[in-house]
């Protein structure tokens, strides 16, 4: 004869099971992650569609594209949200605005003292305001860079980091790094005289565990407020090509 279990511990089994399938039903979904485009299409593509949120380091040399890269995120994101570009003197709105930002929507923060830009930093990341926020890196102890991170990813901000010369973010804290190389101006005409700056091409190279490749990515950026009047002469003149003249990195 088979034993009958005993009705309590038949309640007991039944409960736990409904308890956990509500729980199951009330846990919400993983939030997606946000990526923030900076409408350079191939640079995208090659970080799965945009910068992510928390900290993203732009490495290089003067002149090697990371401002062009932190432009462009900044105008792509100024159109839906609040950025935050932290000034230690170099601020230039009009090129700013010249490169898409909205400026209505540009919180410039004038500080320049290590001590009172770190304290900007974290209560423009704990404010939740900025959906971009963008700093000139000092040489930062780990714990700084850690804390500077960390609330960047609990608060879904991308935080661009401009490391200059030999400064470096200490390894494992940025989720993503930008390493930037100048390649080549691109001219309108011949020689150094009546020629005409179109731009520069630089190359990109991702740095990331979450990335399959870390394959330098060739870019262009172009100066808009010349595209029309440099359009036009070019057309005239079929004796004004287009060259590009190597720089050293």
């Amino acid at each position: 004869m088979l034993p009958v279990p005993a009705p309590q511990r038949n309640r007991e089994a039944a409960f736990l099971s409904l308890k956990e399938r509500l729980a199951a039903a009330r846990r919400p979904a993983p939030p997606q992650e946000r990526r923030l485009p900076c409408d350079l299409p191939a640079l995208d593509a090659a970080i799965d569609g945009g910068l992510p949120a928390g900290l993203v380091t732009l490495e290089g040399a003067l002149s090697s594209g990371r401002g062009a890269i932190a432009f462009r995120a900044l105008a792509a994101a100024s159109r839906n949200a609040f950025v935050a570009f932290l000034d230690d003197g170099g601020c230039y709105p009009p090129a700013l605005a010249e490169a898409g930002v909205l400026l209505e929507r540009l919180l410039i923060v004038p500080v320049r003292e290590g001590g009172a830009l770190a304290r900007a930093l974290d209560t423009l990341l704990r404010s939740r305001v900025c959906r971009v926020v963008f700093v000139r890196a000092r040489a930062w102890s780990a714990a700084i860079w850690g804390r500077f991170a960390r609330l960047a990813r609990e608060t879904g901000s991308t935080l661009l980091a401009l490391l200059d010369g030999p400064l470096q973010a200490p390894a494992g804290l940025p989720v993503l790094r930008l390493r930037c190389r100048g390649e080549r101006l691109v001219l309108c005409g011949r020689g150094s005289v009546g020629g005409a700056l179109l731009g520069f091409a630089f190359s990109v190279e991702p740095l990331a565990r979450t990335l399959p490749s870390r394959t330098p990515i060739s870019l262009q950026a172009m100066l808009l407020r010349e595209a029309a009047p440099l359009r036009e002469r070019s057309l005239r003149s079929a004796r004004a090509p287009q060259r590009t003249l190597r720089t050293h990195a």
